[in-house]
């Protein structure tokens, strides 16, 4: 997965060490496990986690190239926010290098770019969207459950593929089924990420804690 059994030189592995702790030093500084604090939203944190990390282990590899797979990053920031997305994807990371055994030094690379950077796109999405885009029911679901998790998902995708060319000096071989491969993984991503926030809207809108249910009318489903 990512680049977890992918040799990486010296410089990139500290390096990704180092952006990493940055990044969750950023992530976790105004405490944002206090929100767990509710038992509820606190099994949903722990479940996603857990899910993402099986979403992760089912991966397609590329020869000695790519390898793609679910992110499911942006169910967590519609859910949780950026702050804990972040940490639940650096959680997601360490469970996953575990269960499969990786290198460390490709640990902190996988996590930044198929962790962090898509929790970046759709957080910066999911914001621009709420702002700038009437708000609805339809918008919301359409917005931050599938246009928002294929832009990340297709941003992931693309950066990786990026560093492994750079990697291999240019000269990577990209098989030619990754293009069908990439398009499926993002309408994918899209339809998992889409399907789970309009149940969650339907009947669990208390799970949503990053936007005032009202606004959306998420708070007038039918309760199980």
């Amino acid at each position: 997965m990512g680049f977890f059994y992918t040799p990486l030189p010296l410089w990139l592995a500290i390096g990704g060490w180092i952006v990493t702790a940055g990044v969750l030093a950023l992530g976790i500084w105004k405490n944002p496990f206090r929100r767990l604090q509710d038992g509820t939203l606190q099994h949903v944190w722990f479940g996603i986690v857990v899910a993402v990390t099986v979403l992760w282990a089912c991966n397609t590899w590329f020869e000695d190239g790519p390898a793609i797979h679910l992110l499911g990053a942006t169910l967590m920031v519609t859910l949780f926010d950026w702050q804990l997305a972040m940490a639940g994807m650096a959680v997601a990371t360490g469970l996953a290098a575990v269960v499969l055994d990786a290198a460390w030094p490709g640990v902190s690379v996988t996590f930044l770019l198929f962790g962090a950077l898509p929790v970046a796109v759709s957080s910066l999405m999911q914001k621009a969207i709420q702002a700038w885009i009437p708000r609805s029911l339809f918008v919301f679901i359409l917005g931050h459950g599938f246009l928002t998790s294929a832009v990340a998902v297709a941003v992931a995708c693309a950066s990786g593929l990026l560093l492994q060319i750079i990697l291999a000096d240019g000269r990577l071989f990209i098989p030619a089924g990754f293009s069908l491969a990439a398009t499926l993984l993002v309408v994918g991503e899209a339809l998992f990420t889409g399907l789970f926030t309009i149940l969650i809207t339907v009947y669990r809108p208390a799970w949503i804690t990053t936007f005032d249910v009202r606004r959306y009318r998420l708070d007038r489903g039918p309760r199980v």
